[in-house]
């Protein structure tokens, strides 16, 4: 971006890197702070009040801590005005609040403290602020800091040195000064203290009036920056392009603000609509499921706290990704391990089915099995099930035709005893494996992303009452009061639960298929565990469609966006400290943008496809858009009806939403 010149003398707004080599041209400096050297992890300064009524101290006085905190600075301040000052102390704006109020002078001060400690660890060092730093001290100028700020100054002074902005020699803070840059009296403060003419001083700021029109009005130089956390507002109106940023809960508002200072500090708009489809998922992965994530694991972490458990199993495949971010928000403290699961793994060895489950079971595997030999390789069908079709007059090597396998599928449900007892040596690998993931007398905390609670019961089967495992799952269905609790087993749930609160219902009905895939592991299916001669165990997976390894890619470009975006902000900020601002459960920011996507937003997911399981190639599209069929047929079937809806014209949505919901109750 060139250099702009904003039509008022001396005010030039440039991009970070032509400011820095400005730098040199000046022995003089006056810097801003905020969002120049420091940029707060939220969307905008009054948003950090936010962060303040997340505090049970402050819960206790009021529930509506931003309005009562912005009323009483703007009573604060005309009060200020009646007797002639230019400033006001955040003392003087806390004797306010407590008139509004009507709390304790002592509960006043418990907030103001909780209120300092919030703008600590929400600040940190912008990217031009730290390259800023690093030039002065290379080539030796001389600078002072200049802020109108109602924070104290000791208070500013300890926060710049804990971020890593040094060698300044002067703080001027205009509630101290009594003057501002808003008027550009506090300028001459600065003049006076280099003692040197106005025009050899370079003031950079990011704010166009105080530190541009002002600034230059008292006769200095001034190069106005942009900040990243106005980028929104210099950006397309969010409705024309996307509802990525549209997140506030704090969680969200951390991971917003991180990404737009270190993807998008020196952009001058940010039009998601030019992305391409990496640049997009990347962005999604960021600033969407980087938070949604993180509170998710901390929330495990808590349930895991309270009962003691130091080991953690992530079941394959949902738990690949959520095991990476928690080894980045607890790298050593936690015992933690990726274990084999799949549904084919545990139920076909261990279960007795019945004839109906074993035809739902199979089904995928035989359509995508060219011969009665490559289906019994894919579900490890041992001798006694290779004599029952020998005796039956199956020919293993030919070709399966849709009658043959029909034929196969009526064998087995005719035979299931005989399916049963063909797994044998797999029953007693299988034993092995999970009894040494989850040794006797140990207490294991189990992640899956869930809904039934399956894995947990046949795991708990195989390693029998000997370990304590504990159940930890992103969301459960009412099945898992069958499947868990009716059997004893225990259990917690993030998102969901068996009662199905009608807020947290669209986890469970709506939105499965997507969880799952922004979860998926690049693998496929674990089919069977071997064991070779020295006693080694190896997982034989299922074989990846293209389409398949598509949506993997997909999916792994989410997933390395949001780790990355996890170690970004784990640099500003410890996990202690982020803690802090992940409500449990705070999985509402997500949910909204599912429930209500943008229609730019439905249509990057157009090309996303959902796989039934092992033997399905093709799978089917998440959204249905684009498919060539009647709106009615794709949105019912749609796996993110949502989405379908989004990208139709208001006419045809309302139509279609009356139109679903008379004939078959599905809303839109």
């Amino acid at each position: 971006m060139a250099p702009k010149n904003d039509r008022r003398k001396n005010i030039i707004v440039s991009p970070s890197e032509e400011v820095l080599a400005k730098v040199g041209d000046y022995e003089f400096l006056s810097v801003d702070i905020f969002d120049t050297l420091l940029f707060r992890h939220c969307k905008s300064p009054i948003d950090a009040f936010e962060f303040v009524s997340e505090h049970t101290q402050t819960r206790q006085v009021t529930e509506h801590f931003k309005d009562y905190r912005v009323a009483a600075e703007q009573l604060a301040r005309e009060d200020a005005s009646e007797k002639g000052l230019e400033d006001v102390s955040l003392d003087e704006i806390y004797l306010c609040f407590q008139q509004f109020t009507n709390c304790s002078y002592e509960q006043a001060e418990q907030i103001k403290k909780l209120e300092l400690e919030t703008e600590m660890d929400l600040l940190h060092a912008t990217t031009f602020g730290s390259k800023l730093v690093e030039q002065i001290k290379k080539t030796k100028k001389r600078f002072v800091i200049t802020s109108d700020m109602y924070l104290p100054q000791d208070y500013l002074e300890r926060v710049l040195l804990a971020k890593g902005i040094t060698g300044w020699e002067r703080v001027f803070v205009s509630n101290e000064q009594g003057k501002t840059k808003h008027t550009g009296s506090l300028f001459d403060d600065v003049v006076e203290y280099f003692g040197v003419p106005k025009d050899h001083i370079l003031h950079i700021g990011d704010n166009r009036h105080a530190d541009g029109k002002m600034a230059a009005g008292v006769g200095m130089q001034s190069h106005v920056v942009l900040a990243s956390k106005d980028l929104p507002s210099r950006s397309p109106k969010p409705k024309r392009h996307s509802n990525l940023l549209a997140g506030t809960r704090p969680i969200s508002q951390i991971f917003i603000a991180n990404f737009l200072e270190t993807h998008h500090c020196d952009s001058e708009k940010l039009d998601f609509r030019s992305l391409s489809e990496e640049q997009y998922f990347e962005a999604f992965g960021a600033v969407l499921v980087a938070p949604w994530i993180t509170s998710l694991l901390i929330w495990m972490k808590q349930e895991m706290d309270k009962k003691d458990i130091s080991r953690v199993a992530f079941l394959a495949r949902d738990g690949l990704f959520p095991k990476a971010a928690f080894e980045l928000l607890w790298p050593e403290k936690y015992d933690t391990q990726y274990v084999a699961a799949s549904r084919r793994l545990l139920t076909l060895p261990f279960t007795v089915l019945d004839p109906e489950t074993i035809g739902g079971m199979l089904h995928a595997t035989l359509e995508g099995s060219a011969s009665l030999d490559d289906f019994l390789t894919k579900i490890s069908g041992g001798a006694k099930l290779k004599e029952l079709f020998a005796n039956n007059n199956f020919d293993a090597a030919e070709q399966l035709s849709r009658k043959g396998r029909k034929r196969v599928l009526g064998l087995l449900k005719d035979n299931p005893d005989v399916f049963y007892e063909s797994f044998e040596n797999e029953r007693a690998v299988l034993t092995k494996y999970y009894r040494s993931a989850f040794p006797a007398g140990s207490k294991t905390a189990v992640f899956d992303v869930g809904w039934r609670g399956s894995l947990q019961r046949s795991i708990c089967e195989i390693v029998e009452p000997k370990a304590d495992i504990l159940g930890l799952y992103f969301g459960t269905g009412w099945h898992a009061t069958t499947i868990l609790r009716r059997n004893g087993l225990e259990y917690e749930s993030y998102a969901t639960s068996n009662g199905l609160p009608s807020t947290l219902q669209p986890w469970a009905d709506d939105f499965r298929d997507i969880v799952e895939f922004l979860c998926s592991a690049d693998h496929g299916s674990v089919l069977r565990i071997s064991e070779d001669e020295t006693g080694e165990m190896s997982w034989d997976l299922a074989e990846v469609s293209e389409l398949e390894a598509i949506n993997f890619e997909r999916a792994k470009r989410i997933q390395d966006a949001a780790l990355g975006a996890i170690e970004s902000v784990l640099q500003a900020m410890p996990v202690e400290t982020l803690s802090k601002y992940a409500a449990s459960k705070d999985e509402r920011d997500m949910r909204q943008f599912l429930s209500k996507p943008h229609r730019q937003d439905a249509l990057r997911f157009k090309d996303v496809r959902v796989f039934a399981g092992v033997g399905d190639t093709t799978g089917e599209s998440l959204t249905r858009i684009g498919e060539r069929n009647t709106h009615y047929r794709n949105a019912k079937n749609s796996r993110w009806r949502a989405a379908y809806g989004a990208q139709l014209n208001p006419l045809t949505y309302a139509l279609l939403k009356f139109v679903l919901r008379k004939r078959k109750k599905i809303k839109l």
